[in-house]
């Protein structure tokens, strides 16, 4: 009750600005045109959610991935890729709050499960300042009223930047570079990031929560990228 009444104090003093292109937001993360050229993302792989897929794409076929399913707010483009930007590579971490509220209001997350975040590389969340993903996964809890297990998944090696990286090239990249710990097992779990892309730093991820004993894992992300 009294961190909703500081919220709405905030607001009130400070009106929040959209996301993307720092108009008022009366919606708390995007302006209402901003809002209207929002993308959907569109039918796709059942593993990965790579859109346009009628089943299961090639990549999932030769290589099942450890998760379940993919569920992201919006196509990775305009301007969510604009409100993304800001929050990863602009130094606005207080986005994490509107975007959780925002991605909590788009996905429905399965009853009872606990959230848990994609944990950024050492090196980039030094340089950064903060790890968006668990900022994100944080604020979606938050929203959702479902329960979190902050520092479930770790690094254990440290990876380059997965931009630019062909699918292939993704997955060694990442390859054994989490663990999980022991509270994985049995549990349903929400494992949140910022993009997905091929999907190969969550299917890294969850082969370490499956290892650990995770019974069932969604990957929940603000986008799909095409």
């Amino acid at each position: 009750m009294l961190r909703a009444t500081v919220d709405a104090l905030l607001d009130l003093v400070y009106p929040p600005r959209c996301g993307a292109c720092r108009e008022p937001a009366p919606g708390g993360l995007f302006c209402p045109v901003c809002e209207d050229a929002l993308e959907p993302v569109p039918p796709g792989c059942f593993g990965c959610g790579a859109p346009g897929t009628a089943a299961r794409c090639g990549g999932c076929v030769l290589r099942p991935p450890a998760f379940d399913r993919v569920a992201a707010g919006g196509l990775f483009g305009g301007p969510l890729a604009d409100a993304i930007h800001a929050f990863k590579y602009a130094g606005r971490p207080a986005l994490a709050r509107p975007l959780g509220a925002w991605l909590a209001a788009r996905v429905a997350l399965p009853p009872g499960a606990a959230v848990v975040a994609v944990p950024l590389a050492r090196g980039r969340r030094i340089a950064r300042g903060y790890d968006q993903a668990a900022l994100l996964a944080a604020a979606l809890a938050r929203a959702a009223r479902a329960p979190r297990l902050p520092g479930l998944v770790r690094r254990v090696r440290e990876t380059a930047p997965q931009v630019g990286l062909a699918r292939e090239a993704r997955a060694r990249n990442v390859a054994g570079a989490f663990a999980a710990g022991p509270a994985a097992a049995g549990r349903e779990l929400v494992l949140v990031d910022d993009v997905v892309t091929t999907g190969a730093t969550a299917d890294a991820a969850a082969r370490a929560l499956r290892a650990a004993g995770a019974r069932s894992i969604v990957v929940v992300a603000l986008a799909r990228a095409e």
